[in-house]
């Protein structure tokens, strides 16, 4: 049994879930691309900064032309991971927003369903009131065991 407070409907509890994901879902999405943005800054820099590291460290110069492939090779796997990322939080995101619509439209058809249960019920008490209630009292005649 769950703890409700009585400001919220039991049917607003899904909705809310998903009002959340979705929330969530963007939040996620910024933090990715503000990450990848990041990323791509310190791309450019860390090329930069192998250039200029080139002839301090004689293992780099000696090397140069493996270790700026190397660091190519490396920004692009970082690359691909930040894509796949991002294509992930966008799924979440647009299966987040149909799972909203998908409730939403649970939470409408149970509602008209209920208004019709109203009626339904509304219209039997009337039909209800409405009828006669001295049939109820009439006495029946009595038959007799033999009738034929």
């Amino acid at each position: 049994m769950t703890t409700e407070t009585l400001d919220t409907v039991p049917s607003d509890a899904p909705l809310e879930f998903w009002e959340h994901r979705i929330k969530a879902s963007r939040w996620l999405l910024t933090k990715t691309l503000a990450l990848g943005t990041c990323a791509a800054v310190l791309g450019v820099l860390g090329q930069g900064w192998l250039e200029a590291a080139a002839p301090l460290f004689p293992f780099i110069s000696q090397n140069y032309g493996i270790w700026q492939a190397g660091y190519l090779l490396s920004l692009l796997i970082i690359f691909f991971i930040w894509a796949a990322a991002m294509r992930q939080k966008m799924g979440l995101l647009e299966n987040s927003k149909k799972g909203f619509e998908v409730q939403l439209r649970i939470a409408e058809y149970n509602e008209r369903r209920a208004q019709q249960a109203r009626e339904v019920r509304e219209r039997r008490q009337k039909m209800e009131e409405d009828r006669d209630p001295v049939l109820f009292f009439k006495s029946a005649t009595r038959s007799k065991k033999f009738d034929y």
